[in-house]
């Protein structure tokens, strides 16, 4: 009894990645980028900033001891813990976006929101930096006549020009970027290319289609 020979089949061919996806990959890896850049600049230069607050404070006749508890503007080595973290998480969804993988879309739908809401209120808190760190002054009974704006500005003097940009950068990407990587994976092109491909069943003896 012989075996019939097996049909050869045509291997499926490869999908195209639309430029949505590509567009939302390359904000992904910006991102996590930027939150680097940022994390290290704080640690280069956060000793300089501690310095300059407190020569700052030293000027108006105070010392950090005169500040909330805890208040500090160094940037210590284990804070790159979470940027790091967070930069790795960005990049594996990325390049698994990049390759179609539907599982890191959806958390890329979880992830990117939050993304959105902490960078808005990151931004939103060293808009407002000297005015919240006034309103902790006076909440523990500190000195009222403290400068707080011009401590701030001591601060951020300590940081190179280019520093504002990395801020700047990290902020839109974390906003309107991530608002663009939403939409960007839920277009008609990207559904097409994370949908899952059904396999065809081959029925020995039925009718072609």
């Amino acid at each position: 009894m012989s075996i019939p020979p097996e049909t050869p089949t045509e291997p499926a061919a490869a999908k195209t990645r639309p430029g949505a996806v590509t567009v939302a990959v390359w904000l992904q890896i910006l991102l996590a980028v930027f939150v680097i850049a940022q994390a290290v600049t704080g640690l280069l230069y956060g000793a300089d900033a501690q310095a300059a607050a407190e020569a700052e404070l030293d000027a108006q006749g105070y010392s950090l001891s005169d500040l909330p508890e805890g208040t500090t503007f160094e940037f210590g080595g284990i804070a790159l813990i979470g940027p790091v973290v967070a930069a790795l998480l960005l990049i594996v969804l990325a390049l698994l976006n990049g390759a179609g993988k539907r599982p890191a879309r959806v958390i890329t739908w979880i992830v990117q929101p939050l993304v959105l809401l902490c960078g808005g209120f990151l931004a939103f808190s060293q808009l407002l930096a000297a005015d919240l760190l006034q309103a902790g002054i006076e909440a523990t009974g500190g000195p009222e006549d403290l400068d707080a704006a011009a401590l701030f500005d001591a601060v951020f003097g300590a940081y190179p020009a280019w520093a504002g940009i990395v801020d700047y950068g990290l902020f839109a990407l974390a906003t309107v970027g991530s608002l663009l990587v939403i939409v960007l994976l839920a277009v008609p092109a990207s559904n097409a290319f994370f949908r899952k491909e059904t396999p065809q069943t081959f029925i020995p003896g039925a009718p072609a289609a």
